[in-house]
């Protein structure tokens, strides 16, 4: 009886009731209507009424280089000119393109802040707007957005791409960026100029001290030993002692023959000391030429030794200054050179925006979003449901 009592007293259980199609039609919708009528139709309004033209200036260049060289295609026939491609140096005047030294140097040169402030501009694509401000670096920023430099690898050709709300803006920063690219070039052969004969003339300057060096040497040398050319004087003691060698073979000769006639002639002691005074001063001679400590045959060495860095120096002397004088020649050529390929021009239409193009964007990314959505909703329900 009591259970029954509990149960008769107990609430009824609450039951989860479906909401009504209307309400979830309303919602999906509400949801279809901000998600993707809303968008495309302010892409719509904005593309079709409210966005400026805007003209591009497109133009060709690349950077060649007389020394280093590129294979195939392009690379090859370049080189049957004597002239190649030069992708580093193509890289460089790219990055200088899209640097702030270049919208430094633009602005000095072109009122660039009033070339992208045009009257007529609309709102969201003129500068400044709501997403740049007036500094520089938002200036850069915006630059950045408007000028487009691409170099292919494969051809060597790097293409400049210029947006700007006139025509002639449009031409004229790309005729001004191309001649702050040639001045790039400019400055970097220059800088290849001086730095090749900086070097050259400092090899020249060492070389020319070393043989000064070395002339001293010799000077000092000769000062020194009281001789010009220790060869030469070992010449006339060679010279001088084969003549007391023959005097001496002759004296001796004399002496034996004396000796065999008349054993006791009085000449004999006097040939005797002759051939004496002959035999110490072939010893003396020969000391000359080889002692140890200041005989000729070191003298002759020691000469040979500087004799031989004296033309070394020579030698390294003449080879340097030829290579100063190349250096010259090759500083008097370009090394790099910007060649136009296309020439950059004023457009006759307006390329961007692409209005149709950006409103079907904006319908297509928008409908992808809410189906997105739908799909993430959807499942969450389902997961709550299989949770219950």
């Amino acid at each position: 009886m009591a259970q029954g009592a509990a149960e008769a007293g107990a609430a009824p259980a609450l039951t989860l009731q479906p909401k009504p199609a209307s309400v979830r039609l309303t919602r999906s919708k509400l949801a279809f209507l901000l998600m993707v009528a809303l968008p495309t139709i302010f892409s719509a309004l904005y593309f079709g009424w409210i966005a400026s033209d805007r003209f591009i200036s497109e133009s060709t260049f690349v950077v060649r280089s007389a020394k280093s060289p590129i294979a195939g295609g392009l690379g090859g026939l370049l080189q049957m000119a004597g002239i190649s491609g030069s992708q580093d140096n193509s890289y460089s005047v790219q990055e200088y393109m899209l640097s702030r030294d270049a919208v430094s140097a633009l602005s000095q040169r072109l009122p660039l802040r009033e070339m992208f402030d045009r009257p007529g501009a609309d709102f969201v694509a003129r500068y400044p707007n709501l997403r740049y401000g007036k500094s520089e670096e938002e200036l850069f920023q915006y630059y950045k957005s408007r000028v487009e430099v691409v170099h292919v690898t494969a051809t060597g050709l790097t293409t400049l791409k210029v947006q700007a709300f006139r025509a002639d803006d449009a031409l004229a920063i790309s005729r001004t960026l191309l001649g702050l690219g040639e001045e790039l070039v400019n400055r970097m052969n220059e800088r290849i100029r001086t730095d090749a004969i900086r070097f050259s003339e400092a090899e020249v300057a060492r070389a020319q001290e070393r043989l000064v060096e070395t002339q001293i040497a010799i000077t000092e040398f000769r000062n020194r030993e009281l001789m010009l050319d220790p060869s030469k004087s070992s010449l006339i003691v060679a010279e001088l002692i084969g003549r007391l060698s023959a005097e001496l073979a002759a004296v001796t000769a004399q002496l034996r023959e004396v000796e065999a006639s008349s054993p006791s002639s009085p000449q004999i002691p006097g040939l005797q000391r002759r051939i004496a005074a002959l035999e110490g001063q072939i010893t003396l001679e020969r000391q000359r030429v080889s002692n140890a400590s200041d005989g000729l045959a070191e003298k002759i060495a020691g000469y040979e030794r500087l004799n031989l860095q004296r033309e070394f120096a020579v030698k390294a002397l003449a080879s340097v200054v030829a290579s100063l004088e190349l250096a010259r020649n090759e500083a008097r050529r370009q090394q790099l050179y910007l060649e136009r390929v296309v020439e950059p021009h004023a457009a006759d239409n307006s390329e961007q925006p692409r209005r149709l193009r950006s409103v079907l964007v904006t319908f297509a990314g928008s409908l992808l979003l809410f189906f997105v959505a739908w799909l993430i909703l959807v499942g969450s329900r389902e997961h709550g449901l299989a949770r219950r």
